[in-house]
């Protein structure tokens, strides 16, 4: 179950419980006081986050306590019960209809956050040069599909030049401190000789365009025959998939882009069947019930008998999601290279 589902779930039981209580008390109080038209706060309550079928749930739970609490009240079959039934029915369709609009204008900001997402985010091709690549985005937002965390790959012509990366904060700040870093490497990735002066670049395009608090997190990585060279600006360090697993840890750690880095290069040698992970901090500060982060290392040890990058990636969000019970508090990018 994901966090979403929990918490319509959640806020289903507490429009039924409201209902209930109201029902309760009106039977308590008799013909002294009589709640029945009270009983519309269940499907309003509903209206403001559930679905039209389960407003309407609530809604139909509420007019049948208020059918059973006629006789109750000593009022059935009266004008005053029949006013009472039309005014609850009238507030419940009214809830529907409030659900069935929100719903339809969160479908249509969803198909927005596609959109933005696929101009910033651009597709990326299983296989870029002589790497296999497999890429998965999700985003912490219910509502959207894009945040601050950002990826791409190019086929520059000193080898396939792999960014990843993490704007600080959420929502639309963070979008679009992603998208002036990814203009940036866009712009760096098929110019620059060396990957500090594409990340030089990146850092470039930032000055002007974010706040003095603001920077963002980034890994590059180059892939040349044999090797993959590694720039690290203040961001996880990316893990080496093989028989067995580690960090492929910076020489010194640098600064993120924004405050000042001066990315230093780390050279890998790569052995055939070798494979790369890159990543963003949803991945490894994704916290369980007890507070626990998703140990990284541990799930790409799981998913390194994976030789597919897709099916590996598959396997490592679900690691992350059994971990943490299905809920995003983070933007999660995973990069997978393997050179073929």
């Amino acid at each position: 179950m994901n966090g979403s589902a929990g918490v319509d779930r959640g806020w289903l039981l507490l429009s039924l419980v409201l209902t209930s209580v109201v029902g309760l008390a009106d039977g308590l109080l008799g013909r002294e006081s009589v709640l029945a038209g009270l009983l519309v706060v269940g499907p309003v309550v509903a209206c403001a986050r559930l679905d039209a079928r389960r407003t309407a749930l609530v809604g139909g739970y509420a007019l049948l306590l208020a059918l059973l609490l006629g006789p109750v009240n000593d009022i059935w079959g009266t004008a005053d019960h029949l006013l009472r039934i039309v005014v609850l029915a009238t507030g419940s369709v009214l809830s529907v209809y409030l659900a069935r609009s929100r719903t339809l204008r969160e479908h249509a900001l969803g198909n927005v956050a596609r959109a933005a997402q696929e101009a910033i985010l651009l597709p990326v091709s299983e296989q870029v040069g002589g790497v296999r690549i497999a890429t998965r985005y999700r985003s912490a937002s219910r509502d959207a599909l894009v945040g601050g965390d950002l990826f791409d790959v190019v086929n520059a012509r000193i080898g396939v030049r792999v960014l990843i990366g993490d704007a600080r904060g959420k929502g639309i700040s963070s979008t679009q401190t992603a998208a002036a870093a990814l203009r940036g490497f866009r712009n760096a990735a098929y110019t620059q000789a060396t990957l500090p002066e594409v990340a030089k670049s990146m850092e470039a395009e930032l000055v002007g365009r974010i706040g003095p608090e603001d920077f963002v997190t980034a890994a590059l990585a180059e892939f040349s025959p044999g090797q993959v060279t590694l720039v690290n600006c203040g961001h996880h360090p990316p893990v080496l998939l093989d028989g067995d697993v580690s960090f492929l840890e910076p020489h010194e750690p640098e600064p993120p882009l924004g405050m000042g880095s001066t990315p230093r290069v780390r050279t890998v040698r790569l052995q055939p069947g070798q494979r790369v992970l890159l990543y963003t901090d949803g991945l490894a500060e994704a916290r369980n019930a007890d507070g626990e982060m998703f140990d990284v290392l541990s799930g790409a040890h799981r998913i390194g008998g994976l030789m597919d990058p897709e099916e590996a990636l598959d396997a490592m969000l679900e690691l992350m999601d059994a971990h943490t019970g299905g809920s995003r508090d983070d933007d999660v990018a995973l990069v997978l290279c393997r050179p073929l």
